[in-house]
């Protein structure tokens, strides 16, 4: 008789605890909300390109603002009882120490590379709302075109005072930021092979 996996044991809620016990490469492949586990996609090589481009623009950019960090790949806590958390495809956040945990209100922006036919509704709707109830300032939803070869636009957004995001700017052939960092990259940098 063979032994279940260890993931086919895992209760139907899991705690903060728990999930630090997981093996770190499993727990890349998942977001917790609400103590339930939600397996991730494993995303197209367009969307990991197109992520990881942007997080290097970024990246380049914060050289004047040393006190802010940018990653790909991290866990955005938005609360330890229940556990929920997200991993967003880029994060800028303010400078953290050594061991903390990053939680939302460290976040002023995140950006999610939406795949056409997989994480529409997640990153558009569900997310959206997610982060702006967490107060992260500035979301940025990246839109890859059909074909999944070009980025076809990008949304930027802006938290209101209500909690809410606003649409501040529709970028269609490059993204131009001001805040929190100024960048500005054209799509074709983005999506080249």
């Amino acid at each position: 008789m063979t032994e279940a996996p260890w993931y086919e044991n895992m209760p139907t809620q899991i705690t903060s605890a728990d999930y630090e016990a997981l093996p770190e490469d499993f727990c890349r492949t998942i977001e917790v909300i609400d103590g339930h586990i939600v397996k991730c996609e494993s995303p197209s090589r367009l969307h990991n390109r197109v992520a990881r481009r942007l997080a290097t623009a970024l990246e380049q950019a914060r050289k004047p603002e040393p006190c802010l960090m940018v990653e790909t790949d991290i866990d955005v806590r938005f609360s330890d009882v229940p556990l929920s958390l997200r991993k967003p495809d880029v994060v800028v956040y303010r400078c953290l120490s050594p061991g903390e945990r990053l939680y939302a209100a460290g976040a002023v922006m995140v950006i999610e590379v939406v795949s056409p036919n997989s994480s529409l509704r997640t990153d558009t709707v569900e997310k959206k709302a997610a982060y702006a109830a967490a107060g992260i300032p500035v979301y940025l939803i990246v839109f890859l075109g059909e074909s999944q070869d070009a980025v076809e636009k990008i949304e930027e957004y802006w938290l209101e005072p209500n909690g809410s995001y606003r649409l501040v700017q529709l970028h269609t052939r490059r993204l131009e930021l001001k805040t929190p960092l100024q960048v500005d990259v054209h799509f074709d940098e983005l999506a080249a092979p």
